[in-house]
């Protein structure tokens, strides 16, 4: 479960987790993470999860489902890899918002997230 980046390898397909099942969150709370991104790519893919378990590693797991994908462009090629790619969300409302921003061109992506048990 690898993909290749131009500064080497990364693990695919990771469960990475905002919040977990179970946890208080504020209503103020934002969640940031920065993503990494390959030098002549034009969009990143965010597929959105959840899952039944605290503990999954990867987003094959049978306990996690995709809700939806979130892509954003990121035309400016030249930069390379020196573009940062950033997500946020914001948990200050009943729906989750999420964002997904290339910060040098400032192009960005949004989606209301609902959470189902």
């Amino acid at each position: 479960k690898r993909d290749e980046y131009d500064d080497g390898p990364q693990c695919k397909d990771i469960f990475s987790k905002f919040i977990l099942i179970n946890d208080l969150v504020k209503s103020s709370k934002i969640f940031e993470l920065s993503f990494p991104i390959k030098k002549d790519q034009t969009e990143v893919a965010f597929p959105i999860y959840q899952s039944t378990k605290r503990d999954a590693m990867f987003t094959d797991d049978p306990s996690c489902k995709r809700l939806l994908t979130v892509t954003v462009q990121s035309p400016n090629v030249e930069l390379g890899t020196d573009r940062e790619l950033l997500v946020k969300m914001d948990f200050s409302s009943t729906i989750v918002l999420f964002e997904a921003v290339e910060v040098t061109s400032g192009q960005s992506a949004q989606a209301d997230i609902q959470f189902v048990g």
